[in-house]
């Protein structure tokens, strides 16, 4: 093996992460790769179903290093709790992913939902920004770590009936650039990501030629493995058949 590979391959060993939606799609390939790699990692997700039959899949990997909550983050008292639970599990988070994230459906900006935004304004921004805050304060303590936002394409393109949830996530996406800046003098990267269509569950109808999330958590984690002295801003990426940019 060259010298150049272990290093990649060890790269989030002994690493102590945090991500939250963990139980599917983008977030549980990015736990399942980590964890392979040799990370500390607190996760969680909100459905008890999902979690056990992530658990059975789990014990494939005897030498993995986890613990787990189950509890919906939309309810931002539970959000708290889980970061207490994860400091007390890992007694510091070097790397915090933001991946939990919510649509509960498209319409016209004239038959918009109000409730439907709220409860994707509390998934999609607000429970994220408060682990940036608390996780945040504790990183720039130590002067180092990485926060992680898995944001959407629907940031960078304006999607018809797809209002609601562009919005919650264009409030993430405006104040994940605004803490990038903040946190730099402080050695703390904060990383913005913007995957295009992926074929997850997510989707109500399954769709092939979009990317896989093992594919996604790859692609993220390899940017991820950069040098030290690099500030990864953002990172965009796109399956081939979609055109929706420019």
């Amino acid at each position: 093996m060259h010298p150049n590979q272990k290093k990649t391959m060890s790269f989030f060993k002994n690493k102590n992460v945090t991500l939250t939606g963990a139980t599917d799609g983008i977030g549980k390939s990015l736990l399942l790769k980590l964890l392979c790699e040799g990370a500390n990692v607190v996760f969680c997700g909100r459905s008890e179903r999902k979690m056990e039959s992530l658990f059975n899949q789990l014990k494939e990997l005897p030498k993995a290093k986890y613990s787990s909550m189950v509890f919906d983050i939309a309810e931002q008292e539970k959000v708290y709790k889980f970061i207490e639970f994860a400091y007390n599990k890992l007694n510091s988070i070097d790397l915090l992913i933001n991946c939990a994230g919510i649509n509960t459906g498209k319409s016209e900006v004239i038959d918009l939902d109000l409730s439907k935004l709220e409860v994707m304004m509390n998934v999609n921004f607000k429970s994220p920004l408060i682990l940036m805050q608390e996780v945040g304060k504790r990183m720039k303590e130590l002067n180092s770590g990485t926060i992680v936002n898995i944001l959407s394409t629907v940031c960078l393109f304006s999607n018809e009936t797809a209002a609601a949830y562009s919005a919650s996530k264009a409030a993430l996406d405006s104040v994940t650039k605004i803490f990038n800046k903040e946190m730099r003098e402080h050695n703390v990267r904060v990383v913005s990501v913007y995957p295009g269509g992926t074929n997850t569950n997510f989707r109500a109808i399954d769709r092939p030629d979009y990317m896989p999330p093992d594919e996604v958590a790859e692609i993220i984690l390899a940017n991820l493995k950069a040098a030290k002295t690099a500030s990864l801003d953002s990172i965009v990426f796109r399956p081939m058949v979609e055109k929706n940019f420019g």
